[in-house]
């Protein structure tokens, strides 16, 4: 990737290239999304499972956001942003079911820290990787976003992909507690093929934007110590 700031015609070409992606994962996405409907109820299974092609490519892209993140920051940059590489290395993990392999129930259970049958190294455990991951979660929002927001007024590619992939997680959280929070209120929905396909496919964007925003980011010139700085 391009070390050397960039002019404004090669930014130019840059961004209407990276925005040219964007629309191609947009229909990629809707074409994962259709393609479980034209298979039988067994591949369906598969495709959508722990372990199935929608969830190993989630993974695999988390883990190109997160080394690519490394190649392009030096020491510095690492040590004063560790948390960029923390928080996609973190929800890789996730999708691989991480938080439920390693005590006896999902760190994300309140049973973790109150039942009696569990250990004290494992609420311990519990509690330190929700602490490492607020703390990473606050110091992005505290040191980022000012210039996140600034970068979406003036269209930045690297922005905007960011935006497509929060918007991507907020669509697949909310599909994928719609049918507890509508029980809540009194109504009784069973989950469809389409709400599971979906919130899995929705899940897969997030990662796949965020490829797109460290590549413009890097490709399109910024320093390599990952300013935040208005520019």
């Amino acid at each position: 990737m391009s070390s050397a700031f960039a002019t404004d015609e090669q930014l130019k070409v840059s961004t209407n290239r990276y925005l040219i992606y964007m629309a191609v994962v947009v229909a990629a996405l809707a074409l994962l999304i259709v393609v479980p409907f034209f298979l039988n109820s067994e591949f369906q299974k598969f495709y959508l499972s722990e372990g199935g092609p929608v969830q190993v490519f989630s993974a695999a892209a988390y883990l190109v956001v997160t080394m690519t993140l490394v190649r392009e920051m030096d020491g510095a940059a690492l040590r004063m942003h560790w948390y960029l590489p923390v928080i996609p290395v973190a929800m890789c993990l996730r999708e691989m079911d991480f938080h439920a392999h390693f005590t006896t129930y999902s760190i994300t259970k309140t049973l973790l820290y109150v039942s009696p049958e569990v250990s004290l190294a494992e609420k311990i455990l519990g509690v330190l990787v929700f602490v490492v991951l607020a703390l990473a979660g606050y110091l992005l929002v505290t040191r980022c976003g000012k210039a996140f927001l600034n970068g979406l007024r003036r269209l930045d590619v690297s922005c905007l992909a960011v935006a497509a992939a929060i918007v991507s997680a907020v669509a697949s959280k909310v599909l994928d507690g719609a049918a507890s929070n509508l029980e809540f209120l009194g109504i009784d929905v069973q989950s469809t093929l389409l709400s599971v396909v979906l919130e899995e496919v929705l899940e897969l964007g997030i990662p796949v934007f965020l490829v797109i925003a460290v590549f413009a980011h890097f490709e399109r010139g910024q320093p390599a110590s990952w300013s935040f700085d208005d520019r």
